[in-house]
């Protein structure tokens, strides 16, 4: 079986789980614990400037930025503006060609090597600036999905080119949500059905979802 076939297989699987629709819901609840719309919609996002709005959005994702890492990027505006403006912003991932990941990989890897970001952070930050393009990858998404190592964004993106798969995902969008993106929904159901974090927790627990199945160690 192809990579691409195997996620979106992992996929099923979470899309399937009749708790997920209320988990979704929970996380996108304006009077609830999580960032919901809000790391979208949080202050100003100009699509090739990055901001002091940006690295705070980030935040409401259970991260935090180093002084070494913010001064970096403050001193490489000019730097990170070119290879913005080298993305698209309308495209979504499952469109996009060889070209555009390539720009979004390069910069991904630039942010990935700032101190103290690494992988994670540098795709969150990304997530706020190319919601349709570029997806978030912790650790609770690659144990889930277990795509093949480096190969990410190019085997989410070929799983979801099935049209059907991608209206199930559509499907979970709550009411008032038209600012979050595929990428950003499909994210919330897996971290909110899987993640261990407290919160998360108790929102099963509030929804009489059961606790899912521990799951195996993440290849990030």
């Amino acid at each position: 079986m192809h990579a691409e076939e195997q996620v979106r297989n992992r996929i099923r699987d979470v899309l399937a789980d009749p708790g997920v629709n209320g988990l979704v819901a929970a996380y996108f609840d304006p009077d609830g614990p999580f960032a919901g719309t809000f790391f979208d919609l949080l202050g100003e996002n100009p699509p090739r400037v990055l901001t002091l709005d940006d690295l705070l959005a980030t935040t409401l994702l259970d991260i935090s930025w180093q002084p070494f890492a913010v001064r970096a990027l403050l001193a490489a505006g000019n730097q990170v503006t070119a290879a913005l403006a080298a993305i698209p912003t309308d495209l979504d991932l499952w469109t996009a060609g060889p070209d555009v990941l390539q720009s979004a990989t390069a910069l991904h890897h630039w942010l990935d090597r700032l101190p103290g970001v690494g992988p994670v952070i540098a795709s969150k930050l990304l997530a706020r600036k190319r919601p349709r393009l570029v997806p978030i990858h912790d650790s609770v998404v690659f144990r889930v999905l277990a795509p093949p190592k480096n190969k990410f964004w190019m085997t989410l993106g070929a799983a979801l080119t099935e049209s059907t798969l991608r209206q199930q995902i559509e499907d979970l969008r709550p009411a008032g949500g038209d600012s979050i993106s595929l990428l950003r929904l499909l994210d919330v159901a897996i971290w909110m059905r899987h993640s261990r974090s407290r919160n998360a927790r108790n929102a099963r627990r509030a929804l009489a979802v059961p606790e899912p199945d521990p799951l195996p160690r993440a290849n990030l």
